[in-house]
């Protein structure tokens, strides 16, 4: 489950990183060969440290290239989780959430779930930002926000304008 939950929230980065022109324009000359050039300006600097963060790039002696192993431990988790429908997988259909448990304590686990999912300890988001990445689990964004509010688990600027991770558990 934790190699799953590791590459799901990964996915959810890469998503958001092909949403992003910039980083979409830069991962497209990178995987067809054009590469970076001999010395890439510093927004370029950003997007490829953000690909490298992820894992979906890494650098070589020769230049940046696609990072097969992620790939690969994608393929292999999205196989096991086929097969797993015990713990908290019993209520999602592949990475969709289809049931939001009632019992606090399954509910609670599942929330903590998605929480690592879509943020990183170090990560302060915007709610839309939060909101997109939530959304590819669920439609009900809100409630879902609403719960690890409660819960603890994603913490909400006084101002409003952001969140970041909370408690572990």
């Amino acid at each position: 489950m934790n190699q799953q939950l590791n590459t799901t929230g990964q996915w959810i980065q890469v998503t958001a990183g092909l949403k992003n022109p910039s980083m979409r324009r830069l991962l497209g000359a990178v995987l067809s060969g054009e590469g970076t050039g001999e010395a890439p300006g510093k927004s370029e600097r950003k997007d490829l440290e953000r690909w490298a963060s992820i894992g979906l790039l890494r650098q070589e002696p020769s230049g940046w290239v696609l990072n097969d192993e992620l790939l690969e431990q994608t393929l292999a988790s999205a196989a096991a989780a086929k097969a797993d429908r015990t713990g908290i997988r019993r209520y999602f259909d592949g990475h969709r959430l289809h049931t939001l448990p009632a019992k606090p304590a399954d509910r609670h686990e599942v929330l903590v779930y998605l929480r690592n999912a879509v943020i990183d300890a170090q990560e302060e988001l915007r709610e839309e930002q939060i909101n997109e990445r939530l959304r590819v689990f669920h439609p009900d964004v809100a409630l879902l926000r609403r719960y690890m509010v409660d819960h603890s688990l994603l913490l909400r600027a006084a101002d409003g304008s952001g969140y970041r991770k909370g408690s572990e558990n």
